[in-house]
């Protein structure tokens, strides 16, 4: 069965289909640049690239962030896009809901990939948390 997986990703691994996949995931179709086709693409020529993706998309290896969030030894932020058309938004709220999660932002107008889309939003708000953490001394303890 393995051939079948590294057929459909040889199908997937085009610049073509790179893209309109990514237009579907973004609200905002002009985040969708050559630049960041070609970022993304340029894994998918590396040895193993085919295994990765099909661990990736049949969810066999690794937790999922349920599994990892309550057990982070630092706290954590979550920035989400309203408009996301694969994981919703109520996803995104119950994970908000660990412990570890100290804020939860609803990005407005943004999809699956609020940091590509809206790199001018996402940015400050990370900074300026990352900052409030560095003050409290949060981020000495997340170091692994």
């Amino acid at each position: 069965m393995k051939w079948v997986g590294q057929y459909f990703f040889s199908q997937l691994a085009k610049p073509k289909v790179v893209r309109n996949i990514l237009l579907q995931a973004y609200c905002r179709p002009e985040a969708v640049t050559d630049e960041l086709v070609d970022l993304i693409m340029a894994p998918a020529a590396d040895p193993g690239a085919a295994d990765v993706f099909i661990a990736f998309t049949s969810y066999s290896q690794g937790p999922l962030p349920e599994d990892l969030i309550p057990i982070l030894p630092c706290p954590a932020i979550i920035l989400w896009g309203t408009e996301d058309p694969w994981e919703s938004i109520d996803l995104g709220r119950e994970l908000a809901k660990f412990p570890t999660v100290e804020r939860f932002i609803p990005l407005e107008g943004l999809g699956h990939c609020p940091q590509d889309e809206a790199p001018e939003i996402v940015n400050p708000i990370l900074l300026n948390w990352i900052g409030e953490n560095q003050v409290e001394g949060c981020l000495s303890e997340c170091r692994m």
